[in-house]
């Protein structure tokens, strides 16, 4: 199954995590990494449920699920050890127009891929319905090249891409720039961590542009 690509915007949207384990939890992390308003519809939780519940970052529904209980939610995710509760809370979620993933089973609309975060820098990879621990070898494998200073380095080229943006109007030369700057040589330079010469290589460039 080919899968279209989509970064979805949920800062601050209602999203709904059916269940309360610790496959949920996993679930629920990641949405409130991404900004959301997490609602808890489940029985019982886990402890690392329970502590994020009693900090307040989420709210929590003591029932089992019922069609009732779904509101405006953008995303709902299955995530019970309930095969037949993860069908009907996947089937209320598609009569509503909303956006659901089953953790175990073939009855949501969309999947999670997995993911690396480096600051704002966001890499998925999916194989479908492939092979989940395919993709995680590939994540695993890629993590141990892209470290923490590609975020970083990312940083430090949004803050003059601005400025590039006022200096090269046009969008060719500044496609032209950018494959400049973006080379083997800056690759390196970001694994290594050497933030500083990538700084300085940047700046040099720019002040190209301003004369």
């Amino acid at each position: 199954m080919k899968f279209y690509p989509l970064n979805l915007d949920i800062k601050n949207k209602n999203c709904v995590v059916i269940g309360g384990g610790k496959v949920a939890f996993r679930k629920i992390r990641d949405l409130l990494e991404a900004g959301a308003t997490v609602k808890v519809t489940a029985p019982e939780i886990c402890a690392d449920v329970e502590e994020l519940f009693q900090r307040g970052e989420i709210s929590w529904t003591r029932e089992k699920f019922s069609e009732e209980l779904l509101g405006d939610e953008i995303i709902l995710i299955a995530a019970t050890d309930n095969p037949e509760v993860n069908r009907q809370a996947a089937a209320a979620a598609r009569a509503k127009k909303i956006l659901v993933n089953v953790v175990e089973g073939a009855d949501g609309n969309f999947n999670v891929p997995s993911k690396i975060r480096r600051g704002e820098l966001l890499l998925t990879i999916s194989t479908g319905t492939n092979s989940p621990a395919f993709s995680k070898f590939v994540r695993e494998m890629l993590e141990s090249e892209l470290g923490e200073n590609f975020g970083a380095g990312l940083e430090i080229i949004s803050a003059r891409r601005r400025e590039v943006k006022k200096l090269l109007p046009d969008s060719k030369a500044r496609k032209i720039f950018w494959q400049k700057i973006f080379t083997q040589d800056t690759w390196e330079l970001l694994k290594d961590g050497q933030l500083e010469t990538l700084k300085k290589l940047l700046e040099g460039a720019v002040n190209l542009l301003r004369q």
